[in-house]
């Protein structure tokens, strides 16, 4: 039908640690990353139309043809023996922008996702996610969610299973932090040979200690965040003070989470820091098979 509108959900992802391995000939860097959904989510709508628009909710973000959206519009078009179809598209912006936590990758994968349903699924995931990987590094990973580690550039993905009942207190501090700024800090002394990359490589589809990961969890843009930032690192300080059994920074940043045992927790803290003015969000994982809860 001409009016039909199709919503779709974009879930933003959180970084449980990330490493830096190494510079790839490529310009890009080799990382390893303990990588999951959770229900924090922008919400698209689609609406057949003559010629394709993008419209937003946040002004800051593009809605020319930079913006991610529409560059998912003509990779998945150029990529399939389909006519063309054009929509208006709206997005409401939940997921804060600069904010470690794919806000703009999972638009783009959502938008994938969107037309492979819409035309019978000409790709499988396999398929649509090597198609994203043209687009940017988080986009295969969002494709399809759930718990990950991702390696490479973010485009080798091995999907695990995630047992533990956790909840999120997310905090955007009010800065942005340019990815490529944020990579261009890092420094050359790389290497794989880190209590971190050791865990996530013996992790398998089965039970994981969590405990185990906590203890050597790091990310390698977390100091020099805080450095140029110091409001992240007092926001991980009350976070920890708040129960949190450990905070840290999404991606590059600027998002702060705190990981919590105790959902009442979690959402006491959250409050909390709404109150002192942050944005803080309550949240928990999403699986990657339907887009539920992953602990109910």
């Amino acid at each position: 039908m001409r009016n039909t509108i199709r919503i779709e959900k974009a879930f933003a992802k959180i970084n449980l640690g990330l490493n830096i391995i190494g510079k790839r000939s490529d310009g890009y860097h080799e990382i390893c990353s303990l990588v999951q959904t959770v229900n924090l989510s922008d919400r698209l709508s689609f609406r057949p139309a003559n010629s394709t628009f993008v419209s937003c909710s946040d002004p800051l973000v593009p809605s020319d043809e930079q913006n991610l959206i529409d560059k998912s519009l003509d990779l998945f078009y150029r990529n399939v023996d389909l006519p063309r179809k054009h929509f208006c598209v709206n997005l409401e912006k939940a997921i804060p922008i600069g904010a470690g936590l794919g806000g703009g990758s999972t638009d783009a994968a959502a938008t994938l996702r969107y037309l492979n349903d819409l035309h019978g699924q000409p790709f499988d995931v396999k398929g649509l996610q090597t198609l994203a990987a043209e687009l940017g590094s988080d986009i295969p990973f969002l494709v399809e969610g759930g718990t990950a580690i991702l390696r490479g550039r973010g485009e080798k993905i091995d999907t695990i299973m995630w047992p533990h009942k956790v909840y999120y207190t997310l905090v955007y501090p009010d800065v942005a932090v340019s990815t490529s700024w944020a990579y261009g800090q890092i420094g050359s002394d790389l290497t794989e040979n880190r209590p971190y990359i050791n865990i996530l490589s013996s992790l398998s589809g089965g039970y994981f200690d969590l405990w185990e990961l906590l203890n050597v969890l790091e990310n390698d843009f977390l100091p020099i965040v805080e450095n140029a930032y110091p409001i992240v690192a007092t926001i991980r300080s009350r976070l920890e003070s708040a129960g949190a059994l450990m905070a840290s920074l999404s991606g590059s940043g600027s998002t702060i989470y705190g990981l919590f045992d105790d959902r009442n927790a979690a959402l006491k803290a959250c409050d909390e820091l709404r109150d002192r003015g942050y944005r803080s969000f309550f949240c928990q994982p999403v699986s990657h098979s339907n887009n539920n809860l992953a602990d109910t």
